[in-house]
C-alpha cells in the first residue's frame, strides 16, 4: 500500500522557519529586557547578548529550514536566515530612521546571517542505509 502523503509547499516551510526566527528573537528580546530591568544583565553587556540572540533565532528558523527545505541543507538554513534579516532590516527601515551600517546594525545582520550559515552547515540529512547483499559461498 502507498503512503499517501501531500507534501507541503516551498515556501510554506520557509515562512514557517522565518517565524520561528522572528518569534525566538521577540521572546529573547523581552527576557533581555526583563534582565536589564531588574539588574541581572549589565547595561554594556546588552549588545553582546541580543547579537547572541540573533544567531540562536536565526540558528533556529535555519536549522528547521534546512531540514525540510528541497534546495538542501545550506541553502535552506541561509535562505531562512536571508528571510529573518530581511525582516530585521524592513522593520529597521520603517521603525526608525534605517540601519547605521557603521555602528551596530551591521553586526546585528552579519549574526543573523551567521546563525542561518552555522544551521546550514550543522543540519545534516541522515542517509538512507544500503543493504548490502551477503555473498554465501
Amino acid at each position: 500500500m502507498g503512503k499517501n502523503h501531500k507534501q507541503a509547499a516551498a515556501w510554506t516551510v520557509y515562512a514557517t522557519g522565518i517565524l520561528l526566527s522572528l518569534g525566538v528573537y521577540l521572546a529573547s528580546q523581552l527576557l533581555l529586557t526583563l534582565l536589564l530591568v531588574k539588574g541581572t544583565l549589565p547595561e554594556g553587556r546588552s549588545f553582546p547578548a541580543v547579537a547572541v540572540c540573533c544567531v540562536l533565532s536565526a540558528f533556529a528558523g535555519g536549522m528547521f529550514c534546512a531540514r525540510r527545505s528541497a534546495l538542501g541543507t545550506l541553502a535552506g538554513g541561509m535562505l531562512a536566515a536571508a528571510g529573518f534579516t530581511a525582516v530585521l532590516v524592513a522593520v529597521g527601515l520603517l521603525c526608525w530612521d534605517g540601519i547605521t551600517w557603521m555602528g551596530h546594525g551591521g553586526i546585528l545582520l552579519l549574526c543573523a546571517l551567521g546563525g542561518g550559515l552555522l544551521a546550514g552547515l550543522l543540519s545534516s540529512r541522515r542517509g538512507r542505509r544500503v543493504k548490502r547483499k551477503k555473498l554465501h559461498k
